[in-house]
């Protein structure tokens, strides 16, 4: 029998943007446990709480979410998981794979995600308070966080756009 955990997250990394069309697309890259490079290009808020564009640097981080259909222990000793893309957002390569193996390492929680998020949008009202020049794109920053949170709690991973 399959053992799902749901509402995980396969952490990538974010390398550009790549279209403009709604609502913004980019190109992510991750390395599976047998150290090949994955390529997808998705909708920004699939990968991402923050609203990417042309003019941000690159790499940074993203995520797309995915369900974990097996975890294991290698001969190597590394701890591995067998991926899904597909569930919940039909997320898949540019070579259409959906499913991996890659290191437990990489897949984190939505919890996790969630806390994440929320020291960030902390973080952000912090600094909102002391730049007065910068407030309103920090406050609007921190809200996108906030409501990244939402839609993670009532199970979408979606901005509200």
């Amino acid at each position: 029998m399959i053992e799902r955990f749901s509402e995980m997250i396969l952490k990538v990394q974010v390398v550009r943007y790549a279209d403009n069309g709604y609502p913004g697309w980019v190109e992510c890259e991750f390395l599976d446990a047998g150290h090949r490079r994955h390529t997808i290009f998705e909708k920004v808020p699939i990968i991402s709480d923050e609203d990417l564009g042309p003019e941000d640097s690159y790499p940074r981080s993203g995520g797309v979410r995915c369900e974990i259909l097996e975890r294991w222990r290698d001969a190597k000793d590394r701890d591995l998981a067998r991926v899904t893309t597909l569930e919940p957002d039909a997320v898949e390569t540019t070579e259409g794979a959906s499913e991996f193996v890659v290191r437990s390492s990489q897949v984190v929680s939505a919890e996790a995600t969630m806390a994440d998020l929320e020291r960030k949008a902390a973080g952000l009202e912090e600094e909102a308070k002391t730049d007065p020049k910068r407030a309103g794109v920090l406050l609007r920053h921190a809200e996108w966080c906030r409501k990244n949170i939402a839609a993670l709690k009532n199970g979408h991973w979606k901005k509200q756009l």
